[in-house]
């Protein structure tokens, strides 16, 4: 694994770089900013495969270094960790809003760091090459199409949503706030209904930008509310917001399927794209912490199973190619 480490201060970069190698980790680059570390990148013939950042450095903070790695091609699911002394929640916020893997703090621990690092490289190897991958996802990759392999059980990051982040990060987000940091927190989750039905019918690209947009109607449905969203797998979506103000469970569902229906999913021949979701009630996550918080968000999935609903209609409309379409509105969504 290639790691680039970026920190101004030059004792942490080199207990960093001396101290890397003995935890298995012996191909480590040290940038003392982001403006170097942004043309270490540009130049690295290979890449890199993992990144630690600071917060606090001059010019560029390690936060907006974080967002910009996230829209370089390759590197939106690259492992992040942010090692910094920050240990304020609104830090610890911005940086997995900004798409950051993991938060450690200094001093830091070198088992720990350790530790940390082999999980995410684990869960990042496990995401590029999952065992169930259709090959269609292989080919995708190979037109140049910015998106993760993945099979219909992947927790594959949609980057392009604000307000989304990767499956892993929010789990690492909750274990970093710790018990307390949790009390006024809620934690829920939406399913699509017969998932495994659509992801047969769909192209790769078909079946991932839908999950972008379902992953967009419920971002957007939340943006006024201090919530991060998560793509679970199997059609699955968890959330974590927090304080006391979040709209009532039923008229939150309803708000997510009429986005939804305002989207007119097609297929990318112009067939209608018929959806039914699912939400589970809003779970308090109170004083739980570690485990116990992470189990909040299994039992959330498995309350927003669904039954059988009836699918959100949707008005068929011309042939335009879906995708492009689909790429369209998020263009101009980004130039409001």
């Amino acid at each position: 694994m290639k790691l680039l480490a970026v920190d101004d201060d030059p004792m942490i970069l080199e207990l960093l770089l001396e101290t890397l190698p003995g935890l298995g980790y012996p191909d480590v680059t040290g940038a003392g900013s982001a403006a170097e570390a942004m043309k270490l990148i540009a130049e690295a013939p290979q890449g890199f495969d993992g990144f630690l950042l600071d917060i606090q450095m001059p010019g560029m903070t390690g936060i907006d270094l974080c967002r910009w790695l996230r829209d370089q091609p390759g590197h939106g699911q690259s492992p992040v960790l942010m090692i910094t002394a920050m240990s304020d929640r609104g830090f610890i916020d911005q940086s997995f809003a900004a798409g950051a893997t993991d938060y450690v703090t200094k001093p830091f621990n070198p088992q720990e760091l350790s530790a940390r690092l082999q999980h995410a490289q684990k869960l990042h190897e496990e995401r590029r090459t999952p065992v169930d991958m259709p090959q269609d996802a292989i080919t995708t990759e190979a037109r140049g199409v910015q998106m993760p392999a993945f099979s219909l059980t992947t927790p594959f990051n949609i980057a392009e949503v604000s307000g989304v982040v990767d499956l892993l990060a929010l789990e690492n987000y909750m274990l970093q706030l710790g018990r307390g940091g949790m009390i006024a927190s809620a934690c829920f989750a939406y399913r699509i209904h017969s998932v495994e039905r659509l992801y047969d019918s769909c192209s790769s690209e078909e079946y991932y930008y839908t999950m972008a947009d379902v992953a967009e109607a419920i971002a957007e449905s939340l943006a006024y509310y201090e919530t991060f969203v998560a793509h679970a797998g199997r059609g699955g979506f968890v959330c974590v917001s927090h304080g006391h103000s979040l709209p009532e469970a039923e008229e939150l569902l309803l708000s997510i399927r009429d986005r939804l229906e305002a989207m007119e999913l097609q297929y990318d021949d112009g067939r209608p794209m018929p959806l039914a979701l699912n939400g589970s009630p809003q779970m308090r996550l109170g004083l739980r912490s570690g485990p116990a918080a992470l189990d909040q968000l299994d039992r959330a999935l498995a309350a927003a199973a669904p039954s059988d609903p009836a699918p959100v209609q949707i008005r068929p409309r011309p042939a335009i190619g879906s995708i492009w379409k689909r790429l369209f509105r998020r263009a101009l969504g980004g130039l409001n």
